[in-house]
């Protein structure tokens, strides 16, 4: 299996359309179709329901996304961790580790690989999953859904303001909608909505 098709796969997912999912990968729309089809044998289940008013993830789809996530998270410490190694093999070779064989030289230099691997640590492809499940049914648009997501893997305002290109204000705007939307009034009760959806 291509790794890179399981991007692929969750871009699609997100993005609701070939179309937009091509344009952000910068991959021709035929491509596309072609490694998601190519998922869908692998699997031997389809995984989206095209109809009309666009794509919609099937029982599938949906489990398909989840561990698609996490798969991508493992990639991406794996990817962190043996860079790190190696950076720690390096330094080693120069002295600069002083030889240390007991693990700590990793752990320190896994550490030092930084913000990559903190960062994929931080992402929980369960809950994404289930904040768009909740976005559907509760009507939130694409800006709300990504604040929503950022704002309960509590990635604080400023991510959501880097992210999403928006001021401080907008930020809070965005979430004021998605609170109205919801009908809550805090982040406890916003989580236990989208736990809910999926139950």
């Amino acid at each position: 299996m291509e790794t890179a098709y399981l991007h692929e796969y969750r871009c699609v997912a997100e993005c609701g359309s070939f179309t937009a999912a091509a344009r952000e990968l910068h991959l021709t729309q035929s491509t596309l179709s072609k490694h998601v089809a190519a998922l869908e044998r692998e699997f031997g289940a389809d995984l989206f329901v095209r109809d009309r008013s666009g794509l919609k993830l099937t029982a599938a789809g949906e489990a398909l996304y989840a561990q698609a996530g996490q798969l991508e998270h493992v990639l991406r410490q794996t990817r962190g961790l043996v860079h790190a190694a190696a950076a720690g093999a390096a330094g080693e070779g120069r002295g600069e580790r002083g030889g240390r064989a007991d693990g700590a030289g990793l752990a320190g230099a896994a550490s030092a690989a930084g913000t990559s691997v903190r960062r994929a640590a931080s992402c929980d492809a369960v809950l994404r999953c289930k904040c768009r499940m909740a976005a559907e049914r509760y009507g939130l648009d694409r800006q709300e859904t990504g604040a929503l997501v950022l704002y309960l893997e509590e990635r604080g305002l400023k991510a959501i303001q880097d992210e999403l290109g928006l001021s401080r204000d907008n930020v809070a705007d965005v979430l004021g909608r998605v609170y109205r939307k919801l009908g809550v009034s805090g982040k406890q009760e916003a989580l236990d909505i989208v736990h809910s959806v999926s139950e």
